[in-house]
């Protein structure tokens, strides 16, 4: 995008201990036939907890605060010692919808999201998208990660942002925007691949189903 030199300079870049992380645990959980995916049992411990545990052993002292988005069963959520918040919007909006929850909540400069259902995404993701932002001045970083067929294809959900974004998300949404991919484009978005040699290959593994939930459990163990 064009961007002017000013603009660049305004964005906030991130800091140490400014980065507020949240778990999105606020889906309908479709294809696990409606259950509350985020409170679904991973080995021994609800499938968000894993996400919350790992986002505060996040490297490189990135991560402050931390919150839960959740829209079921907030009394649960409320026992892993964060705060947790419903979507602003009504019916189950999506992933954007946590986010713009998660911003509107976030006390600090940057947040950075991932999903409930990737229990072993990585503990250098906050390290790697706060020095790509840096890097490149940029308003946002996505992850990407290789998928079953070898491509590299961008983690939407796992993303760091700045605060300052807050009033373009609620005029997309409010305009009936939902495509992650769409409201990023209109801003400066750098893309991370997390595909060295020695990252966790199912560190972006989802579970959406009961099946892929049981296969993730009796996958090795990740080596890092």
């Amino acid at each position: 995008m064009g961007d002017d030199p000013s603009a660049i300079e305004q964005r906030p870049l991130p800091q140490p201990g400014g980065v507020t992380g949240v778990v999105l645990a606020g889906g309908r959980g479709s294809r696990m036939g409606g259950v509350d995916k985020g409170l679904q049992p991973f080995q021994g411990a609800p499938l968000a907890l894993h996400a919350l545990l790992r986002l505060q052993r996040q490297r490189g002292g990135w991560i402050g605060d931390c919150m839960i988005n959740a829209n079921r069963h907030l009394g649960a959520y409320e026992g892993f010692g964060v705060p947790v918040w419903p979507d602003e919007l009504p019916d189950y909006a999506g992933p954007l919808a946590g986010m713009l929850t998660a911003l509107t909540h976030c006390e600090t400069p940057h947040l950075l999201t991932v999903p409930c259902d990737s229990p072993r995404l990585p503990l250098d993701l906050a390290d790697r998208l706060c020095r790509a932002v840096i890097e490149h001045g940029a308003d946002l970083a996505m992850a990407a990660a290789p998928e079953p067929d070898g491509q590299v294809r961008p983690q939407p959900v796992f993303c760091l942002l700045g605060t300052h974004l807050l009033e373009s998300l609620t005029r997309f949404l409010h305009d009936g925007g939902r495509k992650i991919d769409a409201w990023t484009a209109r801003h400066r978005c750098v893309i991370v691949p997390f595909d060295r040699p020695d990252d966790d290959p199912l560190a972006f593994a989802n579970v959406n189903t009961l099946e892929e939930l049981r296969a993730l459990q009796d996958a090795p163990a990740a080596s890092r």
